[in-house]
């Protein structure tokens, strides 16, 4: 397979790692906790577009599934990090820990441990590594090849990417997520419902979860692990870019797409298994020449 088609294979990677970081880094961000139950919440989303894509048309599932990922998000914030939200990081940080624990197996309980694949599911490889074209594919040089699936996912990035920009730049309450991943306590003086805020981030990230295992659904099956599996390289996104920084995430999630797509065409056959090692190979390099990441704001003692 060609250098241009890994790409490709990258980028369209890097369109679901960025829109589910984004989500990842507005919870870093904003309420101050790493939240490794975010995994989990993606599994959830794509379950929930699953089932309801055998009654509803694919987009009304998505949708579906976006609204119960931000229900279920802000239902569990409700449940389990805001009773302990002054307790400090780590405590917070151990909740989701033992919270993606006991999702992940109530999960299985229900679901079991089979993958499910969507009926549009339709991407197949040759022997020589190239795409079967689907129809509603795209030759886009003759010899690199984007699928109806892979344009899905990209063109649902970029709304993710227009909306959120509107919303964090031209809304009230984008502002005060702003204010708030500057200075809490500023924040609230300045007169900012700070758990409104925090509520607000809560279902705008189970939102962009939900999204997100719809799009992973579609691209490879649901299963139990299909949130699991991400959690590394999303987590690895949000602080490549600069945790807390939603732009910074953005472009953290494609490098490490373009990374993994790249290690996986040239590495060995006996070490694809390493593909994934090679973006925290990238995040170390990157943060040894800069700690604060891509676009983190460097902290200095006075």
């Amino acid at each position: 397979m060609g250098l241009a088609q890994n790409v490709v294979f990258g980028l369209v990677s890097g369109s679901y790692i960025a829109i589910a970081a984004i989500g990842f880094t507005l919870i870093y961000g904003v309420v101050n906790m790493i939240n490794f139950a975010y995994g989990e919440y993606l599994t959830i989303g794509a379950f929930l577009g699953f089932l309801a894509a055998g009654l509803l048309p694919l987009p009304a599932a998505a949708v579906l599934a976006m609204v119960g990922g931000g229900v279920v998000s802000l239902a569990l914030a409700r449940l389990f990090f805001t009773p302990i939200n002054d307790t400090g990081p780590v405590p917070m940080l151990l909740t989701s820990i033992g919270l993606g624990l006991v999702l992940r197996n109530v999960i299985r309980l229900f679901a079991g441990s089979g993958a499910r694949y969507y009926e549009t599911t339709t991407t197949t490889f040759r022997t020589d590594g190239l795409p079967e074209l689907p129809v509603g594919s795209v030759d886009l040089l003759g010899n690199v090849f984007v699928t109806s699936e892979h344009l899905v996912v990209v063109a649902c990035a970029v709304a993710v990417f227009v909306l959120l920009h509107a919303l964090l730049t031209r809304t009230d309450v984008g502002i005060a997520m702003r204010a708030m991943s500057d200075d809490e306590a500023l924040a609230r003086v300045r007169g900012v419902d700070t758990q409104f805020v925090r509520d607000g981030v809560w279902v705008l990230a189970g939102v962009l979860a939900g999204l997100t295992g719809v799009l992973l659904g579609i691209q490879t099956n649901v299963s139990v692990s299909t949130g699991f599996s991400q959690i590394l390289q999303i987590l690895t996104a949000a602080i490549l870019g600069g945790a807390g920084s939603v732009y910074g995430a953005i472009a953290g999630a494609y490098i490490i797409g373009v990374v993994v797509a790249l290690s996986t065409a040239f590495l060995p056959s006996s070490m694809t298994g390493l593909a994934s090692a090679m973006a925290f190979v990238v995040l170390v390099a990157v943060l040894l020449v800069k700690p604060s990441g891509i676009a983190g704001v460097e902290v200095r003692e006075a």
